[in-house]
């Protein structure tokens, strides 16, 4: 019986033990898995460290140096082409027909403009008198007939080169 209150008595002190290592270990603290790190190396360890990250942050920079410096050209082209394609968009402008406009049988839209006949007629009339004056006299018909031509066909270009482009 002795036997069996010793074998008794040392379950019962092994007992809280087993529970003891059957429960999980708790999580490491944060200290214990990060705080002797760098105690582990020596000064040249963390010496080249230092010089490889200055390395790395030395090619980043460059690398994010160069892509800035494509970007400006790219966005001073773009700017310049911006530039160019308003001031041909300001020239057309000036030079659109805005005057009265119809549409076709086509559907096509048609300028109203002037064919020439009011300049060919001024002209031919001012190149008509222009001529004979010149003449002196002499020759009046002649002088008033190239005159009347001269100043017909200057009218009529004056007149139809007068008006803007029709679009």
């Amino acid at each position: 019986m002795r036997k069996s209150v010793l074998a008794a008595g040392l379950a019962a002190s092994l007992l809280p033990s087993a529970a003891v290592v059957a429960q999980p270990a708790p999580p490491p603290r944060y200290d214990d898995r990060y705080g002797d790190r760098y105690d582990r190396y020596d000064s040249r360890t963390l010496d080249a460290d230092i010089d490889a990250a200055q390395r790395r942050f030395d090619a980043a920079q460059a690398r994010f140096d160069r892509e800035r410096d494509i970007y400006e050209r790219e966005r001073q082209a773009y700017e310049d082409a911006r530039a160019r394609y308003e001031a041909e968009r300001e020239r057309l402008a000036a030079r659109a027909y805005d005057g009265p406009t119809w549409r076709g049988a086509d559907g096509q839209v048609y300028c109203k403009r002037s064919d020439g006949t009011t300049g060919t007629i001024i002209g031919g009339v001012a190149g008509a008198l222009l001529g004979r004056a010149i003449d002196g006299g002499r020759r009046s018909a002649v002088g008033t007939i190239l005159g009347g031509g001269a100043g017909a066909l200057a009218g009529r270009a004056i007149e139809k080169n007068g008006n803007a482009e029709c679009r």
